[in-house]
């Protein structure tokens, strides 16, 4: 089933809670937060208090936070709390102990786990791992700021990604995230994605025609 998740990085402060709650209004259960530390990349985005408000004040919906960070276990227990997805970066760890570390806390701790991977790492380091992400996310732009060009041959590897997890008989929701639009979604989903993040575009073209027109 073809499905978005919107992301909230271009929408302007004041605006946040009347859009998340417009985006439910039209059905959309996904939400895309993006989380940055002006650390793992030069950049800011929403902050705690922001993606708290909007979990205490709008309708239930599930989360899917995007954490783009250099200390994982600060932000992993920060933000455990909202029975979300919490996506991390495999560059975001030092070491395949630090990795190990979260996924066994996470399980324990019965939360779920997703992990994101920058254009220029390659997808077969990632291919081990799936089985302990319920979400993988290869990034179709380099992370950090919203706008940028789709990086095509992200849909190689979501093909292989794709194998992988059909083969093994997986449950890893696969997402993209970057540089998504009305003429390039179709084949992200015909390369084997089931959740696409959509930013700008569906900021700068804010309506309910716009979504359908996205998932036709």
């Amino acid at each position: 089933m073809k499905k978005i998740s919107p992301s909230i990085l271009d929408v302007k402060k004041e605006n946040l809670i009347s859009y998340v709650n417009q985006l439910i209004e039209w059905n959309i259960d996904n939400i895309h937060y993006d989380v940055m530390d002006n650390k793992f990349v030069p950049n800011s985005a929403l902050s705690f208090e922001e993606i708290k408000s909007i979990y205490n004040k709008c309708p239930s919906h599930k989360m899917d936070i995007h954490l783009m960070v250099e200390d994982v276990f600060y932000y992993f227990n920060l933000y455990k709390k909202f029975n979300a997805i919490l996506t991390f970066h495999y560059e975001a760890f030092k070491n395949k102990e630090s990795l190990q570390e979260i996924i066994k806390k996470a399980k324990e701790e019965k939360v779920q786990l997703g992990i994101a991977f920058n254009p220029d790492t390659d997808v077969s380091k990632i291919i081990p791992l799936l089985k302990d992400f319920a979400l993988v996310l290869p990034m179709s732009v380099y992370p950090g700021k919203g706008g940028q060009a789709f990086i095509e041959n992200t849909l190689d590897k979501v093909k292989t990604l794709k194998e992988f997890i059909t083969k093994n008989n997986l449950n890893t929701i696969i997402q993209i995230d970057g540089g998504i639009k009305d003429f390039n979604i179709k084949k992200c989903f015909d390369a084997g994605i089931d959740l696409a993040v959509v930013g700008s575009y569906l900021v700068n073209n804010f309506s309910f025609e716009t979504i359908k027109k996205l998932l036709n």
